[in-house]
């Protein structure tokens, strides 16, 4: 299971290279990364899938660039490749390899 962890990484990575100037980069992107960054962590109390969906939704096509899209995108993406995982996090099982970084960033 390092597919959903690495989107985690790579969706906060995403989240703090926003240029800062409208709400989906702002608040969506990072709002997506604490929501993904939950999943990882299989925080029972806050995981919300449907949430989550919610949010890359409300993204797509309201930001002020193509940051928030193409980040959304590759996360809505990940979130069906790796359908299995998902559920895996979502009812308790350990997360393989947790902390060994595959995709590299700056």
């Amino acid at each position: 299971m390092r597919g959903v962890v690495e989107t985690a990484r790579v969706a906060r990575y995403l989240a703090e290279q926003s240029a800062g100037q409208c709400g989906p980069c702002v608040h969506g992107l990072a709002a997506v990364a604490d929501s993904l960054e939950q999943l990882v962590r299989r925080d029972t109390r806050t995981i919300d899938v449907a949430l989550l969906q919610r949010r890359l939704a409300q993204i797509v096509n309201r930001g002020a660039c193509r940051h928030p899209d193409g980040a959304a995108r590759l996360v809505a993406s990940a979130l069906r490749v790796f359908a299995g995982e998902v559920d895996g996090h979502l009812h308790g099982r350990r997360c393989a390899g947790h902390g060994r970084q595959v995709l590299p960033t700056p």
